[in-house]
């Protein structure tokens, strides 16, 4: 049986004025192109079934692989949520300075391409009615969220992996996630890893905020916001 969630055409009135951004899907998709990293994360499950979020906010979608997994938890589990991806889909520093992570950005027309392929994977998967996608940067779309009034039962960060800007993420989405809701944040390494500027952010925005956590398993940390 499908559990279709009851506020996605609230969040489409909010966030697009009404334009379903799904509407109208080409004839033909792009061929399936699902790459991730840590997709499949035992956090993302258990935040779906421990704290059954009704609006989940994923900054840094790249192609997919994480949202739908959290879409298709949402389904599996009975729960009336959607998943906002957002993302600018024009890549990270790390894409623009190596040439082989250049090519992923898949060019067209001297422009990346990546957003058409996220549509079409969520198409694919038939899993449209769980997932908002949300063009803009994370700063803005932290402000959009806040104008329209939404707020968010979980946030899963996994964008940009330089100090500042995962600080200045930290800040930007703190105002829009519920007292209680609960943080995901990726690339965390407690011994540094390969991005040690992700773990110092979140380390002193915990310690400043004197939040619960941070837990950390597996490349990602959580933690909770104070009541």
């Amino acid at each position: 049986m499908s559990h279709l969630p009851t506020n996605r055409r609230a969040i489409i009135d909010a966030l697009w004025h009404g334009r379903d951004p799904f509407t109208n899907p080409p004839d033909s998709l792009r061929p399936p192109d699902l790459q991730g990293w840590r997709s499949l994360h035992p956090f993302l499950d258990e935040a779906v079934t421990e704290f059954r979020p009704g609006v989940i906010v994923e900054i840094g979608a790249w192609k997919g692989a994480s949202t739908l997994h959290l879409a298709r938890s949402l389904e599996a589990h009975g729960v009336e949520g959607i998943v906002i991806a957002v993302d600018t889909w024009l890549g990270a520093v790390d894409h623009w300075a190596d040439a082989t992570l250049f090519g992923e950005l898949a060019m067209e027309n001297g422009y990346p391409s990546l957003y058409r392929t996220f549509l079409a994977n969520v198409l694919r998967e038939g899993l449209a009615d769980r997932v908002v996608p949300l063009p803009l940067d994370s700063v803005n779309a932290a402000e959009l969220m806040r104008l329209r009034g939404l707020t968010a039962d979980i946030i899963h960060l996994d964008a940009g992996h330089e100090e500042a800007s995962v600080a200045a993420d930290l800040r930007a989405w703190w105002p829009v996630l519920r007292p209680g809701g609960l943080l995901i944040a990726d690339d965390y390494d407690s011994l540094g890893g390969r991005f040690p500027g992700v773990t110092r952010a979140v380390d002193a925005f915990c310690v400043a905020e004197r939040v619960r956590g941070p837990w950390a398993q597996g490349g990602k940390c959580k933690f909770i916001k104070r009541l």
